[in-house]
């Protein structure tokens, strides 16, 4: 409970988008058995919950790692363009998926195609504002944290950075499968194709190094010398990071991720 209380000091307002992404996949994973439609192939609910689940995730890290910045007013500026940027994804897959539409990719129709496209607006925003907010991490000189942790966390936000960019490329194709449509049956929940490549697979690893990260250096800097945590976090984060780019070119070859193992 002091963690969480903790937390909600830090940005009250992102753990309260956080929380409320909460209670929106708990209410639509109860109403999910109920939901007569179905987008490609799978009840329409599993995306919404699914990006609830992940805003969710994704705010309370925010909230935790914007407290070490001293540019207060920058940070308010980008909690409030977080919020938008999130509400209005999370309003536009979840309103889609109730109509029974797909909510990405979907050019069936002129509302379909606006709403995608101003989904990547406000998404593309937040991302750009992610990256301003990752170079005053590399700009600020002093830090009341450990530095193996601090340099977890930079790690943690290009990654993120970089990723979300790349989910701006998926956007512009076709589809997230490499080699047939989308829709063809895929690992549970999650979806991601089995027998094609799905670009989506990168892009997840991609931008939730923004918790794997920067928790390995927390932990690591309690474990190791200062030395020695930097130098076998540069080594994890880099073979992750060639984990992700594997998995990448892999999409992009057509080949399932599944097809690693």
């Amino acid at each position: 409970m002091s963690f969480f209380k903790e937390l909600y000091n830090r940005n009250p307002l992102l753990v309260k988008l956080g929380t409320a992404h909460i209670f929106i996949a708990i209410a639509l994973s109860i109403y999910s058995p109920f939901n007569p439609y179905q987008v490609l192939g799978l009840n329409s609910m599993i995306k919404p919950i699914k990006f609830a689940i992940s805003i969710s995730i994704m705010s309370y890290s925010l909230a935790w790692f914007l407290y070490y910045l001293n540019e207060k007013r920058k940070v308010n500026i980008y909690t409030y363009v977080t919020i938008i940027a999130m509400l209005f994804e999370q309003f536009a897959i979840t309103f889609q998926a109730l109509r029974g539409e797909q909510s990405h990719f979907n050019n069936s129709n002129t509302f379909g195609i606006i709403l995608f496209a101003s989904m990547g607006v406000f998404i593309l925003a937040f991302t750009f504002w992610t990256a301003y907010i990752t170079i005053l991490f590399f700009q600020q000189k002093n830090f009341d944290i450990h530095s193996t942790y601090l340099l977890g966390i930079k790690i943690g936000l290009t990654l993120f950075v970089i990723f979300s960019l790349f989910g701006g490329y998926i956007a512009q194709q076709p589809g997230h499968t490499v080699g047939s449509n989308d829709g063809n049956e895929g690992i549970m929940f999650i979806n991601w194709s089995k027998f094609f490549g799905d670009l989506r697979v990168a892009h997840f690893f991609g931008i939730h190094s923004l918790q794997i990260i920067p928790m390995l250096a927390y932990l690591l800097s309690k474990i190791f010398p200062t030395t020695l945590s930097k130098n076998i976090l540069l080594v994890v984060s880099l073979a992750y990071t060639i984990f992700i780019l594997f998995t990448m070119f892999e999409a992009l070859f057509g080949k399932p991720f599944l097809n690693m193992f």
